[in-house]
This record gives structure tokens, C-alpha cells and sequence, in this order.
């Protein structure tokens, strides 16, 4: 049975909302007076190292950006630009080259759905893939490294609010148990009490969780089912744009989780990303 466009979606894309156009299909530029918003980001977690790789756009308007924490060496590179192609990301690929920085990182989706909610006078879409076993290489200033680590992508299109604001965080590693365990947590986008975007993943099993909430200088967030995660920022990519009609703060932070997430689930170590952005668009 085909979800209503009137209501939030969480699934396989299988019995995705019909009516309006989603990706792959064209969407248009505006509907119903709302600028058309796409971003493609993928992020790469590991105990050494950790980068992050976008392509966005508002409009017309284009910027891509990257990322890289060297956390063995406590080294920090990254870069944005507008309207060129030194970020490509395909389905199972990431790869930057920019200058001295090259990043070429392969993986195979592992578990993978689609979320989609109406807006205000719109609707906004959005795929996630997750994956445990990604692999590649990323070099800066002659030094190369062989990375191994998960991989995060949040693929988004839509008609966001005029004014939207986001609080995000996820992240990756062990638990006390041993096993692979991530999370996904927000507020201001996929936040609706269900079919949200808010996720733990056990090894290769995805699970849905309850709202969350955030601490006002995002140094916790918590669970409505009951874990509070810590985050220890360590690196800092921060971008703020005023273009006439389009206004942006964008805060995006490397660093550690520690904490537990729901389910009694206990972070014996985890590496991840944090985010808010305050838009105007």
C-alpha cells in the first residue's frame, strides 16, 4: 500500500509516497513558493582518522565541502568551494581530489531506507545508507593512509521551510558487548515521534528509537527510551553565508561520543560527528 503525501514515511522506498516528485525524478526549482533545497553528504568514522565529503545546493546555488581529522596525528584539513567538481560521490564511492588532499574510500551499502515528511507548504525527502565496512585511502601533504572504518550517507532533496534549524548528531564504534553499534539523533528535520530518521544500528540490524533531545550547547543528547551520549569535540568545520535571500550558520564537529544510547546499550568507544545549522532560505 503507497504512503500518504500528508504523512511522515519511514521505509524501503518500496511504498513510498506517490503524487510528488521524489528522487530520481526532476523536481522542480519551487513548489508551492518554497525554494528547492538537495544535499548529498557521506561521512567516514574510524578510531585513526575521520573525514566528511558534500555536495549541496539551494536554488541555484551550489557548494561542495570536505574534512579530514587525523586524529593519530591531531592533524586538520579541509576546504569548500562553489560551482566546481573536486567532490564525487557515487553510491558505493566517495572521492576528493582538491590540491594536495585526495580521498578514495569504497564501500557497499549495508542497510539503507528512506524518510519523508510534509512540510509546511511542502515536503522533504531523504535516503540514508549505512555500511561497517568501508575501505580506501586519503592522503594530504604527501602522507597517505590506508582507512578502514563505517561510512554514513544522507542523501536530501525537498521544499524546506523558509526558516530551518537542525541539531544532529551520529556516530559509530564498540559497545560493552563488543559489537558494532551507530546512531543517528536529530531534531528540526526527520523528527517526527515516528517514522523518523533517529536510528541505532546493532552490527547490520537498524532499529527506529524515540524522540531526543539535545542540550542547549549540544554536549549531550538524550533519549526519550532512556541513554544520554557525551561528545568531546576535537575538529571544526564552520561556514557562514549571507547571499541576499539565502542566509546560513553551519557548524560541523569531529570528535567522541561516550554514554549510552537506548536499550542499555554502553559506548566502550565511538567516533562520530555533530551538527547544527541555522538557515534562512
Amino acid at each position: 500500500m503507497t504512503s500518504s503525501i500528508d504523512q511522515p514515511y519511514r521505509g524501503s522506498a518500496v511504498d513510498r509516497p506517490r503524487g510528488v516528485p521524489l528522487p530520481p525524478e526532476r523536481m522542480p526549482l519551487f513548489r508551492s513558493g518554497q525554494l528547492r533545497k538537495r544535499w548529498h553528504y557521506v561521512s567516514f568514522w574510524s578510531r585513526e582518522l575521520s573525514f566528511c565529503a558534500a555536495r549541496a545546493s539551494v536554488g541555484p546555488l551550489q557548494q561542495e565541502y570536505w574534512g579530514i581529522w587525523d586524529r593519530e596525528s591531531k592533524e586538520f584539513r579541509e576546504a569548500s568551494h562553489r560551482f566546481t567538481h573536486r567532490v564525487q560521490l557515487e553510491p558505493n564511492r566517495v572521492q576528493v581530489s582538491d590540491g594536495d588532499a585526495e580521498i578514495s574510500v569504497t564501500f557497499e551499502p549495508c542497510t539503507s531506507f528512506e524518510v519523508y515528511r510534509p512540510a509546511i507548504h511542502a515536503y522533504i525527502w531523504s535516503h540514508k545508507d549505512y555500511c561497517r565496512r568501508a575501505q580506501g585511502s586519503v592522503r594530504y601533504d604527501g602522507k597517505t593512509c590506508s582507512v578502514a572504518g563505517v561510512i554514513f550517507v544522507d542523501i536530501n532533496a525537498g521544499y524546506h521551510e523558509r526558516h530551518t534549524q537542525w541539531r544532529w548528531a551520529a556516530g559509530a564504534g564498540l559497545d560493552q558487548h563488543d559489537r558494532v553499534v551507530a546512531f543517528n539523533a536529530i531534531t528540526g528535520l526527520f523528527d517526527t515521534p515516528t517514522q523518523s530518521e533517529r536510528t541505532v544500528w546493532i552490527e547490520d540490524d537498524a532499529q527506529e528509537v524515540g524522540p531526543n533531545t539535545f542540550a542547549g550547547d549540544l554536549s549531550t543528547v538524550s533519549f526519550v527510551e532512556g541513554g544520554t551520549l557525551r561528545f568531546q569535540p576535537e575538529a571544526l568545520i564552520e561556514h557562514h553565508d549571507n547571499l541576499l535571500f539565502v542566509r546560513s550558520d553551519y557548524f560541523h564537529w569531529f570528535g567522541t561520543y561516550s554514554g549510552t544510547l537506548p536499550g542499555g546499550i554502553e559506548l566502550r568507544e565511538a567516533y562520530g560527528v555533530r551538527e547544527r545549522h541555522d538557515a534562512l532560505w
